[in-house]
């Protein structure tokens, strides 16, 4: 298998683990968490390209599917651009360390989402709440999640 092909079928596994995440219904915690384990993993294995594709599929396809509520569309470009940060930031700090870069992407994904519901949009009080601190407990635990998946895969590869 060349390396694009690989590359290719990496990243379509993680989108299909991300929408697994999200079709099965297992609470904000577990399911945020989920998915932003994914993003890690796809900025880490398969680029910032494709993990800025996974970004901007799971929320789409979260409404598409109906697995979010029609009161969420409006907040859904606002998910796109916090995933596609998320993976970005991350993205650019992980050279320099994988922590930084996950706590960094972490609060800057809770700092846009906190500010689009609770400075530029009119949302109900449920939607508000799930894209303030829940976002921001979601994205240390699956940038966490993913760190330590990436640090066994690497023992492994290096057997």
């Amino acid at each position: 298998m060349d390396k694009k092909t690989g590359i290719l079928t990496r990243a379509a596994l993680l989108l299909a683990i991300a929408l697994v995440f999200q079709f099965v219904k297992m609470g904000q915690l577990i399911t945020g968490s989920g998915i932003n384990a994914v993003l890690i993993l796809a900025a880490q294995v398969c680029g910032l390209p494709w993990a800025m594709a996974i970004g901007f599929t799971t929320p789409f396809m979260a409404v598409v599917l109906g697995v979010q509520p029609s009161a969420m569309i409006i907040v859904v470009p606002f998910i796109i651009v916090s995933n596609i940060l998320y993976a970005t930031i991350y993205s650019l700090l992980k050279g320099r360390s994988r922590i930084i870069g996950v706590i960094a992407a972490a609060f800057a994904k809770f700092g846009l989402l906190y500010s689009a519901v609770n400075l530029f949009l009119t949302v109900q009080p449920p939607i508000k709440a799930a894209l303030s601190f829940p976002q921001l407990l979601t994205a240390l635990i699956g940038g966490t999640i993913a760190l330590a998946v990436i640090k066994v895969t690497e023992k492994i590869e290096k057997k």
